[in-house]
């Protein structure tokens, strides 16, 4: 999406009316992915940061709010979502016009109790994996220095533990890195830890990521089923 973009309403796979922002002026993430669509991370960081065009942002939404019938809006950004310090005064508002809010984030600063407040307040939630061992994690994920894959999985999974919204978690199959037998097994690991209400399975499709790190479609149906059953 556009920086500060609001999205034209659809329907989700719920048949829900649905809008999708980006509160954010470019990538500013805690991770640097390899395979990551949006390409290199601009501000690789964990803290949060002032933007001139929140203001005009918010006034946008407010506007549709008050005109459109919505059901769900899905914080879905180019970057990590809690960088913008004012999310939550965007959650707030979208939860004055009674709809819901759907968060995508990385969930490595799940733990941090400045977010976790922000992340209470939200109906769904989505937090990610993509590798399953500490080697990987900092080759293809390139994540701030000090950040573990073993706090990665446990920082989500404590806040799950108090955590009363849905929690989904979207898994990233990634050729020859995470889409062996060993692999499936300590995501189904993770997935027992983090105690997810729904998962997702997907892997890149597109492009230069696609060839480089997709699977085939049937090898995904089958890595999706062993991980949902």
């Amino acid at each position: 999406m556009n920086p500060f973009s609001i999205s034209d309403v659809y329907l989700d796979k719920n048949g829900r009316r649905t809008l999708d922002i980006n509160p954010l002026s470019e990538n500013y993430c805690s991770f640097d992915c390899v395979f990551c669509p949006l390409g290199r991370t601009k501000v690789k960081t964990d803290k949060t940061f002032s933007f001139n065009e929140t203001e005009s942002f918010i006034k946008r939404l407010e506007a549709i709010l008050k005109t459109e019938k919505i059901d769900i809006v899905f914080i879905n950004p180019d970057g990590e979502s809690l960088a913008n310090n004012r999310i939550l005064d965007v959650i707030n508002l979208i939860k004055k016009y009674k709809a819901n809010v759907k968060l995508l984030s990385n969930g490595y600063i799940f733990n941090i109790e400045e977010f976790k407040h922000i992340l209470n307040q939200c109906d769904e939630i989505i937090g990610e994996l993509a590798v399953t061992n500490e080697k990987d994690f900092q080759k293809l994920q390139r994540p701030i220095n000090g950040y573990t894959l073993e706090n990665y999985i446990s920082n989500m999974e404590e806040f799950n533990n108090q955590y009363n919204g849905k929690f989904i978690l979207d898994i990233t199959i990634l050729k020859n890195y995470s889409d062996d037998y060993d692999s499936i097994q300590k995501f189904k690991n993770a997935i027992n830890m983090i105690k997810p209400d729904e998962i997702y399975v997907e892997t890149p499709s597109k492009g230069k990521l696609g060839k480089a790190f997709g699977v085939s479609e049937e090898k995904l149906k089958e890595i999706s089923s062993h991980l949902k059953h």
